[in-house]
């Protein structure tokens, strides 16, 4: 059996999309599973030992294999029109039709609360905000796949990143003794409102410090790196782990950590991939979509504007810190 993932972006839900493979693998046991994505993700899935043949979309004209299953969890246009045009016997999930994207009934638990949702937006956006089950459970529920807890997002580093990080952790005097806190409290440019403030996260980083035995490594994209510079300046102690890193070096970085303090953000969902404990803060997108695996916490912003999306808040969202610093405690 030939089964095709279409997933394009972005890089989190990529990742999070993995837990889908060795469950497949489960239930077709001589199953080759092919995946389309863009050229920016091919990090995230290059080394899964259960994909067979990774197509990066940019350099995709067609693809002239048939496939048994083609599963298409992605609702950009070029996702939907190559959903629509492979040689398959069944689709599962967004394609073209008359020239407006449409999903199949038997994906509609998680395409109704999208941006292609029959109902329109507003409806599309109610349903979102009510939904309490995981992105991981409506699609394991989708293919009717069992042991949801068991298979688990995958992610798996390149051994020369591995040896990056060991020669980081040696140059910073990381001890593997030490319990290594990660923060990751930007979230890049596009969601003003998903990441702590400055002073907030001076706040956090300065009692986290306070704990014996513990070593601070901040994390950030190259949007964060004027901001994170500021945190240091303020801030004692703190391992810069620097905002210019390959993916795999990043990945790699925030595998030395025992503990995550992160946004919804990629940073997250890496932590939760190399299982490990991640104490997670939402707002304004949706806690419930996102499974920890029991190994962590979720914090969410007090808030009229939480759920609802949108870039920059009507109502920017209210941290109670020592609720995440005790969070931090629960998990070491």
């Amino acid at each position: 059996m030939k089964i095709l993932i279409i997933k394009l972006g972005a890089m989190g839900d990529v990742l999070r999309t993995t837990s889908l493979v060795p469950a497949l693998k489960e239930k077709y046991p001589d199953c080759s599973i092919d995946w389309v994505t863009k050229n920016n993700a091919v990090d995230l899935i290059k080394n899964n030992p259960n994909i067979n043949k990774i197509f990066p979309i940019e350099d995709l004209n067609s693809l002239e294999e048939h496939y048994n299953l083609v599963i298409n969890f992605d609702d950009e246009v070029a996702a939907c029109d190559l959903a629509s045009n492979i040689k398959r016997d069944k689709l599962v999930g967004a394609y073209v039709e008359h020239g407006k994207r449409k999903y199949t009934e038997d994906s509609a638990e998680w395409f109704d609360m999208g941006l292609i949702s029959k109902f329109g937006k507003d409806k599309a956006d109610e349903l979102k905000a009510k939904n309490d089950r995981t992105y991981h459970d409506i699609h394991f529920d989708i293919f009717g796949l069992k042991n949801s807890m068991k298979h688990q997002t995958e992610l798996f580093l390149d051994e020369s990143s591995l040896k990056f990080a060991e020669s980081f952790a040696k140059k910073n005097n990381i001890s593997k003794d030490e319990i290594v806190i990660g923060f990751n409290t930007g979230a890049g440019g596009r969601w003003k409102d998903k990441k702590l403030s400055v002073e907030d996260t001076i706040e956090l980083i300065k009692k986290i410090g306070k704990l014996q035995n513990s070593k601070i490594i901040l994390f950030g994209g190259p949007e964060e790196e004027e901001r994170n510079q500021e945190i240091i300046s303020k801030s004692q102690g703190i391992v810069d782990a620097g905002c210019k890193n390959s993916l795999p070096d990043f990945a790699a970085l925030i595998n030395l950590c025992n503990v995550l303090v992160t946004s919804d953000s990629l940073a997250m969902h890496l932590g939760i991939a190399l299982k490990k404990k991640v104490v997670a803060f939402f707002y304004p997108t949706s806690a419930a979509e996102i499974e920890l695996y029991g190994m962590g916490e979720k914090i969410i912003g007090e808030g009229r504007s939480y759920c609802s999306y949108q870039s920059e808040c009507e109502d920017p969202p209210r941290w109670d810190i020592d609720k995440i610093i005790n969070s931090v405690k629960s998990l070491i």
